[in-house]
């Protein structure tokens, strides 16, 4: 899981002028421990074990029960965004990869600091990235949620 990651990614560039927000938009995979959201203190109980069981130190925002934010951002899992000065997106990624955010946002800065001087105009682009994948971290995670999370995701029970 990226979480520890990114924390430590938004303390060494707080200097910046960067905040780091963690969006807990749904229980992306419920189960008996931990279910779906009927209300708003399910989500920010849920939520809270979350930032407790993963020590996130970012502050956690909670989405609306129906969803509004990751509707709005794209509906996708641990997707990652930074958006610059004036609102513009400066990195969008289905998936938080912290090494590649940081390049990102490196990026991101360098240019920040240079377009005024450089007279740089922006251009969109889309790359394919690669990630590593922990597996093992994936299916302790969906074990904690409880035994319907893992039936749910692989079609059977896994131990």
């Amino acid at each position: 899981m990226a979480t520890a990651a990114m924390d430590d990614l938004a303390d060494r560039y707080a200097d910046r002028a960067v905040s780091s927000v963690f969006l807990y938009t749904r229980e992306a995979h419920p189960g008996e421990n931990y279910r779906h959201h009927t209300s708003m203190e399910d989500k920010r109980a849920n939520a809270g074990a979350f930032q407790e069981q993963y020590g996130v130190r970012r502050p956690i925002l909670l989405d609306t029960l129906e969803g509004d934010a990751h509707r709005a951002y794209g509906v996708l899992p641990n997707m990652t965004w930074i958006i610059g000065r004036g609102g513009i997106v400066q990195y969008k990624a289905a998936w938080t990869d912290a090494g590649h955010v940081e390049q990102a946002l490196l990026y991101a800065l360098d240019t920040q600091d240079r377009k005024a001087k450089e007279g740089l105009t922006p251009f969109y682009s889309e790359t394919l990235s690669w990630r590593q994948r922990d597996d093992e971290a994936f299916k302790e995670g969906l074990k904690r949620t409880g035994p319907q999370a893992v039936e749910d995701f692989y079609g059977t029970k896994k131990n």
